[in-house]
């Protein structure tokens, strides 16, 4: 199997990780956002919905991350699906006291000080938006860049623009606004888990962001004749 089959796999794997754990994570009062969190806390599901959103994550970001070194094609992708790597990365460190945070539930519940969550909370508004926002820049930039079947690249690039977007704002809004409505745009990342999944099937049947072979050199890569020409052979 060719590097390029697994790294497309890869992210569609992650991708489909992410959207198991966000479809069964908890839910919370929608009184305020301590309460909200307080809620979800409460809830059994936090610490393995959350773990099955890490791995998803961390393979997301290991596949973009094997994708950019691969030389992929066009060349002009290779920065944006490093920007994205690095917010998968981000958002992969930030689950780490996203899930501890369980460990504070009675200190939330009584007011008093919880550094793990405000760490989580900390990570969450720089992770959220590189990862949302980037994601959603991958989305156009591949759609932009589609050299077959633009209309199709065009459609998948919507889930990921639309839900990195909203992804991305969810977690600042919060943070500044205290208005525990911000949290319903928290869902927008299954739309950017959609947009991996249908990537990388795209990258594994060669569709898109198709990776050269050793022996597949075009003429502009090759270096330039240098010295006088060569007289032909009388």
């Amino acid at each position: 199997m060719k590097k390029s089959n697994l790294t497309g796999y890869g992210l569609a794997l992650g991708g489909l990780l992410v959207c198991v754990g966000g479809a069964s994570h908890p839910h919370g009062p929608m009184d305020s956002p301590e309460s909200h969190v307080i809620g979800m806390l409460e809830d059994p599901t936090w610490v393995p919905t959350h773990t099955i959103a890490l791995v998803g994550t961390a393979i997301i970001a290991a596949s973009l991350i094997a994708l950019a070194r691969s030389g992929v094609r066009p060349a002009k992708v290779t920065p944006f699906l490093v920007v994205a790597a690095v917010g998968a990365a981000l958002a992969t460190i930030e689950y780490v006291p996203h899930i501890a945070a369980k460990l504070e539930l009675d200190a939330l519940r009584a007011g008093e000080a919880a550094p793990i969550t405000r760490t989580h909370e900390v990570l969450a508004a720089y992770s959220g938006p590189v990862f949302g926002f980037g994601s959603a820049l991958l989305a156009l930039v591949v759609a932009i860049t589609a050299t077959r079947r633009l209309s199709l690249w065009a459609l998948v690039a919507i889930p990921g623009i639309v839900g990195g977007i909203a992804g991305g704002l969810a977690v600042p809004l919060l943070l500044v606004t205290r208005d525990v409505q911000m949290t319903l745009l928290f869902p927008g990342v299954a739309g950017v888990a959609v947009f991996y999944i249908l990537l990388g099937i795209g990258v594994a049947r060669g569709a898109v962001l198709s990776t050269p072979k050793p022996d597949d050199a075009r003429t502009e890569d090759l270096p330039a004749p240098t010295g006088p020409p060569v007289p032909a052979p009388a």
